[in-house]
Parts: structure tokens; C-alpha cells; sequence
């Protein structure tokens, strides 16, 4: 990498890293309670929650997975960036009215919790909890593409860009949690939204590749054959062999706005009216962030196939090789942006699990603990435990995966299959049970690790092992409902209804 990238970056990556930390200082001086480190609730407007709802979606794996995907398998592989945030938003359509509701009205603070609730059931709970912690693949996800990032851009060790990452991360969400989640992440969004314009400019221009727009295709197309812009599907290829495998990432995608690190940010717009905003900036954001891909396009054609390239690390080469040093090294932050923006959310989603709904929801009910006491007690093991999580993601870290994209998936795809019953069909449906609730989350946590898991049938694409789970956790959720469970008007019976 030159060296005068490398000094820019050293400089923008301190500014950057020194503003998030203020961040977290501002963030500290709004958290007064435990409430306010789980959900910042009611405290910002429709815009800022969809820049960081977006920016949560658009992880490290939009800004370096998926470009790296396409650079090593070629167009097909943009089904994916195309197809999930349109999924995704689908999905919040469905759920995030509801859940802004029951939050406000019943001081809901987890994804976990509004499901216990919803259908009066702590067995739902305590299991949706349990899986959760599958988020940690995600985690660990981040954790590598922004060591990858550091290694790449700024020559750092990759061991120190791990402990550089959690360091900073352990700083500004320790102090003020959702709070500083939010501010930071709206900024950070912010500065993804410029990138992913600019990567959709310098593709379109075929910035770096001799000739026009028409050449940068051609090359694109003698390089990678299979790969090339008229090419819909990869014969053989696990994810993008056929529609039926393209359409199963779709579905698995459905539920994927309601992991317990984004549908908690419901509960911080200010009032349940600004949703139809929230999602209407929603759509346009984060159908423009996973543009990104183009650039792994772009980079077939400008920088070519190198083996001492992996495939992640084709946007930072990338902008070493087509933008002026000072740029490259300000566009390289925005990448790290990406990474930081979906982290801090996951770490505070994690710490939750241990601190709402194992302490506060499970062990606190079975006490004599005093509310105030067991108040200060969870906002400590919140803070406290966001240092299990980054130490565990820096251990689980230390041997990356080859693709980010497929390895932080293991985790959202037992999350997404197990939820798309009980949430999805259930926040709409006031007749949902909990007999159907409890069947269908069952349901889709059996199909998704048997289909996924060698002794299963050896599907090894957790995308569309995802999708078949989904797809049997509603199956289930509406044919329970309709067969097994007349209509219920006593909630205390079977669940609560709020829509």
C-alpha cells in the first residue's frame, strides 16, 4: 500500500475513531438508566433511526463481503445486494408499527422480550434468547472485515487491528449503549451513503479502465467468463446456482429487519406517527448502500485477478489504485464506518440478552431484589458485559473466514428462522397463539440446522437454508393457527393481542 495512504488513513482513522469516542461521551451524559442504555427510547427523529437502521443492515459484509463476492464470482453474485434490502424493508412493513406500539405502551426493551410478551409465554423468551446468541457470528464478521481493513489500508498487524477495533468499540458503547449506538451510527450512515454514491459513479464511469463503460464490461466478461453481466445465474454455485436458490435468500431476508440489534431501534423514534417516514427513508437508504457490489465488479476490470488478493480486500485496493491517495484514505474510513455502525448495535443487542432478559425478566421476578436495586445491577451488567462480547469476538476472530458475507449468516440464519413464525405471522395476526407461536419457532430452528448441518441433507448455503426455515416457521405459524386453535378472546389464554 503507498505510503501516503497510509499516513491519510492514519489521520482520518484517529479523527474518526477520536469521534466516535466523543460520541460515546455524549451518549453517556443521556444514559440515566437501564432503559436508556437498552433503547435511548423515544429520544430521535424518523431520519436519523433510518440512517442508522440502514447502517446496521449495510454491514461490514455490504461494504466489503459482497463487493469481495463479486469480484470473485461476478454478476450473479448481485442477486444478493439487490434482493435483500427490498426483503428486508418488506419485513419491516410487517413488524415495525407493532413493536414501536407494544414498546412504548409496555416498556418492551428486546426483540426476546416483546416476543415473551406478546404471547404470554417466558418458554418463548427464555428460547428466542438462547438463539440470539447466535448473533456473535455477526460480531465476529465485523470484527474481521475491520482488522482486514486496518491489515490493508494501514499496514497494522491483523491480531492488533482486532484488539485496535474492540478497544474502541468497548470505549464509546460502554459509556452510553443504545445512545451512543444511534448518534454514532447516523454518522456513520451518513458517510456510507456518500461512498455508495460514489462507488455507483466510478462504475458507471469506469473509473480506472481503459476506454468506456462498454470496454469495462467486455473485460469484465474475458476475465471472468461465467461471471460476466449477462450471466443471471452460476450453473453448480450453492447460492446462485438457479431462481430457486436466489428466491430463498429473498425469503431468508423477510424476518432480517426484526434481529434483536435492529428492532430495537423502533423504540427510539420519538412517537409511533413517524413510522410510515422511518420507512419510507428506510427504503431509500438501504436500497442505496448495497450498490457497493459494483465496486467488486469494478474490480475485475480495473485491478484484475491478483492471488495475493483476497477477496475482501478488493475495495480497499480498489480505491488505492483508481482515487488520489488523500481520497482513498477518506473513502477507506467510510468502509470502517460500515463495520463500527453494525457492531456497536450487536454488542448492545448481546448485552441485553444477558442483562433484560436472563436478569431482569428471569432472575429478578424469583427475588426479593428491590426495583432500584435491580435497576442499578442491570445498567452495570450492561456495561460490564459488553467486554465478554468483544473479547469473545476477538478470539472467534483470530482465524477469519473466507467470505463474510456466508460466515455471519451461520448465526442470522438459526435467528431469522426461528422468528419469522412467532414475529412476522404473529405481530399482524391478532388470532396467532401461543401454541403456534412455540410450534413454529420449533419448527424453523429444526429445518434450518438439519438442512444446514452436514447430517442434514448437505445443503452448506446457509442463505437459502435460512429461506427454507423461514418459509416453514410462517407455514406452520398459519396452519397451527387455523387447525389447531379456535379463536381466542381471553388473551391471558393463549397470548396478548396488541395489533
Amino acid at each position: 500500500m503507498d505510503n501516503t495512504i497510509v499516513m491519510y488513513s492514519w489521520i482520518f482513522i484517529t479523527i474518526f475513531l477520536g469521534a466516535m469516542i466523543l460520541f460515546g461521551w455524549l451518549g453517556m451524559k443521556k444514559t440515566h438508566s437501564a432503559d436508556d442504555f437498552a433503547t435511548a427510547r423515544s429520544s430521535y427523529g424518523p431520519f436519523t433511526i433510518a440512517l442508522v437502521i440502514s447502517a446496521g443492515m449495510s454491514s461490514g459484509s455490504t461494504f466489503m463481503g459482497m463487493p469481495g463476492l463479486a469480484y470473485e464470482i461476478g454478476a450473479p453474485s448481485l442477486w444478493y445486494p439487490l434482493l435483500y434490502p427490498i426483503a428486508t424493508v418488506i419485513g419491516l412493513l410487517f413488524v415495525a408499527k407493532t413493536i414501536k406500539k407494544y414498546g412504548d405502551e409496555f416498556g418492551t426493551r428486546t426483540i426476546p422480550e416483546f416476543l415473551g410478551d406478546r404471547f404470554n409465554s417466558e418458554f418463548l423468551r427464555i428460547v428466542l434468547t438462547i438463539i440470539s446468541i447466535l448473533l456473535i457470528f455477526y460480531v465476529v464478521s465485523q470484527f474481521v472485515a475491520a482488522a482486514t481493513m486496518f491489515q490493508t489500508i494501514m499496514g497494522i498487524d491483523y491480531k492488533a487491528g482486532l484488539i485496535l477495533t474492540g478497544v474502541v468499540l468497548a470505549i464509546y458503547v460502554f459509556m452510553g449503549g443504545s445512545h451512543s449506538d444511534i448518534m454514532t451510527d447516523a454518522v456513520q450512515g451518513f458517510l456510507m451513503l456518500i461512498i455508495s454514491l460514489t462507488v455507483v459513479g466510478v462504475f458507471v464511469f469506469s473509473v480506472g479502465v481503459d476506454g468506456g463503460f462498454g470496454d469495462m464490461l467486455n473485460t469484465i466478461k474475458e476475465r471472468n467468463p461465467q461471471g460476466g453481466f449477462d450471466s443471471l445465474f452460476l450453473p453448480g454455485n450453492i447460492t446462485y446456482g438457479s431462481f430457486w436458490l436466489v428466491a430463498l435468500l429473498f425469503v431468508a431476508h423477510i424476518p432480517f429487519g426484526i434481529l434483536p440489534h435492529l428492532g430495537n431501534k423502533f423504540m427510539a423514534v420519538k412517537s409511533g406517527k413517524d413510522m410510515k417516514k422511518l420507512i419510507m427513508y428506510c427504503t431509500l437508504i438501504a436500497t442505496t448502500l448495497p450498490l457497493m457490489g459494483l465496486g467488486g465488479m469494478l474490480g475485475i476490470a480495473a485491478v484484475g485477478y491478483d492471488a495475493s488478493i483476497a477477496p475482501d480486500q478488493i475495495i480497499p485496493v480498489l480505491f488505492s489504485e483508481i482515487f488520489p491517495p488523500i481520497l482513498a484514505a477518506l473513502l477507506s474510513v467510510a468502509v470502517l464506518s460500515a463495520i463500527m455502525s453494525t457492531s456497536d448495535g450487536l454488542i448492545v443487542s448481546l448485552t441485553q440478552l444477558l442483562a433484560n432478559d436472563i436478569y431482569r425478566k428471569t432472575i429478578v421476578p424469583r427475588t426479593g431484589i428491590t426495583k432500584e436495586k435491580a435497576e442499578k445491577v442491570e445498567l452495570l451488567l450492561s456495561r460490564y458485559s459488553t467486554f465478554v462480547v468483544i473479547i469473545a469476538a476477538i478470539l472467534m476472530a483470530l482465524n477469519p473466514p473466507k467470505f463474510l458475507s456466508v460466515f455471519m449468516w451461520i448465526g442470522i440464519g438459526g435467528i431469522v428462522s426461528a422468528t419469522a413464525g412467532p414475529l412476522v405471522v404473529g405481530a399482524l395476526w391478532k388470532r396467532s397463539t401461543r401454541g403456534g407461536a412455540i410450534t413454529s419457532l420449533l419448527a424453523g430452528t429444526i429445518v434450518y440446522w438439519v438442512v444446514y448441518l452436514p447430517f442434514g441433507f448437505d445443503f452448506s448455503n446457509p442463505f437459502g437454508a435460512a429461506g427454507l426455515g423461514v418459509l416453514i416457521s410462517m407455514m406452520t405459524m398459519i396452519v397451527y393457527t387455523l387447525t389447531m386453535t379456535p379463536p381466542v378472546t381471553d388473551p391471558k389464554k393463549e397470548g396478548t393481542s396488541f395489533t
